[in-house]
């Protein structure tokens, strides 16, 4: 992130600046010994003395950047700041900087031929590690990585810089510099635009400083803070309102907004007050952290809408009907995707503000398996319900049978399936049951069946069946929804009684449809052409007919 704003604000000073000078190729800063870095300290810091004074007499954006680049590069290649979290290690660098060059000035000078590789002494012999006569500030060799063998401030010394300077900065100055006190003159400086303003004219106790810093700036910076999160609710407010109606993918796209324009507004506020504002010392880690973070959570804000909005997009295509299973699944998909990608990305910015990643993995990770072994029949109705996915065996709509119940699917959820009963009545079944019980898809069948047994009372003569068969094989063919096939509908003569005195007549239809109120309409239809071809033939069907097979 760092890179990127510092890139953002030098294109913004710029444009409003223009190039005020090329600063030239710098060489690496010489570490080969406690001489070199100590030569290379001295020698870096002249030089941000130098820009300071350009600086200082015309301010411009470009001499602003030479200088935080100079201050940045000398913390990066000359002190070993492993410790410091990543997101506040520039920033954490120039304060330690300056800590150092005040308390350089206030040390008598040191021999050249006291130091290990000065006065053209022999480096072959390098001690491992060396400390400033008189102090606790030492140098170690770098044993590994690619800058091995340089030798670099300890972190040990960085951790302790802040409070030795807090000893020293009451001792007077044995050597003079151009920019005299180096704290206070990191406290002071401001950005071009605000230089030109009577900062000095500002009352004493906003001059005063609190952690290292004046309270103008810590002000200031608190109102882009305040200023940028009324913005945000604000925004967010509106899009609650507009997203009350309208298609699931619409909601979610305005919804999208929040994140992207709080990501947008924390990078300019923060590029501005590093710019302008250049708050010091612990306010400037403690701004940079917070920024940091607010840029990772509204990064991950935005990777959580941005999947249910890669779900809905789909779902709202034709090829993904809403009502589908598969709509279903995609958002469970994205439920879950939405989850990790958010998760990814705030432990990703947690180990970048200094949270060990790996040990709050390993807790997550721990708690997973808890969490895992506490919830086993929610993994599992969420695992059924994948294998339903793949499985396809009903989808939303669908009148199905499982077990001892039966019912239409209303919704398919991460854990269960929600069924309504003929009675109105809403069962949710866990997904897990239900990949394991068998079902019957109703509405999956092409047609329905007609299939009654009709009992003839006894006496009848074999022409009065004969001619009973060939009425009802007249009546059932005539209905607008039996399917005409081969050896289809059929009425045939199945049975006789016992002693002869019964006899049975089967019928058999297919009824084009798969509409259970159309088919119950044809069914009675029917049968009551059953009765009426009967009683055409003089046959009282006085007995009641056998039960027959009805869909749910």
């Amino acid at each position: 992130m760092t890179p990127f704003l510092r890139t953002l604000v030098l294109a913004i000073g710029l444009l409003f600046h223009g190039q005020g000078g090329a600063t030239g190729l710098l060489a690496e800063l010489d570490a080969s010994s406690p001489a070199a870095t100590l030569g290379s300290f001295h020698a870096e810091t002249k030089r941000v003395e130098a820009l300071y004074e350009t600086y200082n007499a015309a301010p411009t954006t470009v001499t602003q950047f030479a200088m935080a680049d100079a201050l940045q590069r000398i913390g990066a290649q000359l002190f070993d700041l492993s410790e410091i979290p990543h997101a506040t290690r520039h920033k954490a660098g120039n304060a330690i900087v300056g800590y150092l060059a005040d308390i350089l000035l206030r040390l008598p000078e040191i021999p050249p031929e006291s130091v290990p590789g000065g006065a053209g002494g022999p480096r072959s012999d390098l001690p491992p590690h060396w400390t400033i006569p008189g102090t606790e500030i030492r140098m170690v060799r770098l044993g590994e990585g690619p800058r091995s063998g340089d030798y670099v401030f300890s972190a040990a010394t960085v951790a302790r810089l802040p409070q030795i300077h807090a000893q020293a900065e009451g001792l007077p100055a044995l050597r003079p510099s151009a920019l005299g006190d180096w704290a206070t003159v990191q406290q002071r400086t401001v950005g071009p635009w605000l230089m030109r303003l009577p900062l000095e004219r500002l009352p004493a106790s906003l001059q005063a400083t609190m952690l290292g810093t004046p309270i103008w700036k810590v002000l200031f910076s608190g109102l882009i803070a305040a200023t940028i999160v009324a913005v945000v609710l604000r925004w967010r407010s509106l899009v609650g309102r507009w997203t009350r109606t309208g298609s699931a993918w619409r909601r979610y796209a305005l919804r999208l907004t929040v994140p992207v324009l709080l990501g947008v507004l924390v990078v300019l506020g923060h590029g501005f007050i590093a710019w302008q504002v250049v708050p010091s010392s612990e306010i400037a880690r403690a701004e940079t952290l917070v920024a940091t973070l607010a840029l990772y959570v509204a990064a991950a804000w935005a990777a959580w809408c941005a999947c249910w909005l890669s779900a809905e997009v789909v779902i709202a295509s034709p090829t993904f009907p809403d009502d589908t299973f598969d709509a279903h699944l995609l958002r469970i998909v994205a439920r879950v995707g939405s989850l990790v990608a958010a998760g990814g990305i705030l432990l990703y910015g947690a180990n970048d503000i200094g949270v060990p990643g790996v040990g709050l993995l390993a807790g997550v990770s721990i708690g997973g398996i808890a969490l895992a072994l506490a919830a086993q029949s929610t993994v599992e109705n969420l695992l059924g319900g994948v294998t339903l996915f793949a499985d396809r065996p009903f989808r939303v709509g669908d009148q199905i049978r499982f077990g001892t119940g039966s019912g239409t699917v209303e919704s398919i959820g991460p854990r269960s399936t929600r069924i309504r009963g003929a009675d109105g009545t809403l069962t949710s079944v866990p997904n897990a049951d239900l990949a394991k019980t068998q079902l019957v898809n109703v509405s999956a069948r092409p047609n329905c069946t007609f299939q009654h047994k009709v009992a003839l009372p006894s006496g009848l003569s074999s022409a009065q069946i004969e001619a009973l068969l060939a009425e009802l094989r007249r009546r059932v063919g005539a209905h607008p929804l039996v399917e005409i096939a081969h050896d289809l509908p059929r009425v045939r003569l199945v049975g006789l009684g016992a002693g002869a005195r019964n006899v049975e007549i089967e019928v058999f239809a297919r009824i084009l449809t798969t509409s259970t109120p159309e088919f119950l309409q044809a069914q009675e239809a029917l049968l009551l052409d059953i009765l009426r071809g009967a009683e055409a033939c003089g046959v009282d069907l006085a007995e009641p007919a056998a039960a027959g097979d009805m869909p749910a």
